[in-house]
């Protein structure tokens, strides 16, 4: 008896060190690290709003960021600076070779790490810089882009920059040699309204539709959010055209990028726009049709900054 008690014992202490189990997988996770060196993850399933609490070793004290493939993160070592691409499922590891002075947001693969013409690429949008390797590479090679890289998308398999003007470029990676290839569209044909002087922008593979995503910011208080505007790429008239509407879909933004899915059955409003703001506890919720700001509270009772969540698919 003793024996089975001990043997459950080991097996939650196993369980508390893997990512949660498997939630509603149309949705992703938003991730907070937390506690002594982010030694404790909290992992919150807001199509259920369920939370799930874990010490994973693998992942103390590291940075994460998700890939373009739901199937490996980003992982580096905020001391030793250390990184590779770690799996939730299987907890294997692929080495990569050191970031240096890198400040990137977006991590994408060109394929499965297991083929050997893979690559990971990391965008550096303060720099301007595209850097690239080969899984197991001794260094990143780097591009520099022209003009200034706003965000970056992988949609239907090719990775798509916004650029100056909201021009869209198509990075392409042939013979270990990266291109950039202009689509020359037209800009999109709006501005702020009066006494809204900043935004942000995300571009995001929503369903069949490549979007940007335009936050629109209050100058006072720093930071706040006074609404959104949604438009699609017309590849065929190359143009921008404004969504009044996302339909049976939602959008999930982060300092480090967006995501996309359809809620259907859940507890997740569909039409929607969930968002992070730097210094609140709280996650907004911008109803496209009614453009009203509502909050929800995934985790009131952790200290943590709006900076470093982010939200990942499992």
């Amino acid at each position: 008896m003793e024996k089975d008690a001990s043997d459950v014992v080991k097996q939650e202490q196993k369980s508390y060190q893997n990512p949660p189990p498997p939630g509603n997988p149309s949705f992703p996770w938003l991730v907070i690290c937390h506690g002594r060196e982010g030694q404790r993850q909290t992992f919150y399933d807001i199509s259920e709003d369920r939370r799930h609490t874990r010490i994973i070793p693998d992942l103390r004290n590291k940075w994460i960021c998700a890939t373009s493939s739901r199937e490996w993160l980003f992982v580096e070592d905020q001391d030793s600076g250390d990184c590779c691409l770690w799996s939730p499922a299987s907890l294997e590891k692929i080495r990569l070779p050191p970031t240096e002075d890198l400040v990137f947001s977006c991590c994408f693969l060109s394929s499965s790490p297991s083929d050997s013409q893979s690559h990971v690429l990391l965008v550096d949008m303060g720099e301007d810089v595209i850097a690239y390797c080969r899984p197991g590479e001794d260094a990143f090679k780097r591009h520099k882009v022209e003009p200034h890289i706003s965000c970056a998308a992988m949609f239907k398999g090719q990775i798509f920059l916004l650029l100056k003007y909201c021009e869209l470029a198509v990075v392409d990676v042939e013979n270990s040699e990266l291109r950039i290839r202009a689509l020359g569209n037209k800009d999109i044909n709006w501005s702020n309204p009066g006494g809204i002087p900043a935004s942000c922008s995300y571009l995001i593979s929503s369903g069949e539709d490549l979007v940007v995503v335009e936050e629109m910011i209050y100058a006072l208080p720093k930071g706040r959010v006074y609404g959104f505007k949604v438009f699609r790429m017309n590849f065929a008239e190359g143009t921008w055209e404004e969504l009044k509407s996302i339909g049976d879909r939602a959008i999930f933004l982060s300092a480090r990028g967006g995501i996309s899915c359809s809620p259907k059955d859940s507890r997740v409003k569909k039409n929607a726009i969930y968002f992070l703001q730097l210094g609140d506890e709280h996650i907004g919720m911008y109803d496209l049709e009614d453009q009203s700001i509502s909050k929800v509270s995934p985790c009131s009772n952790i200290g943590y900054r709006s900076l470093y969540l982010r939200w990942i698919m499992l």
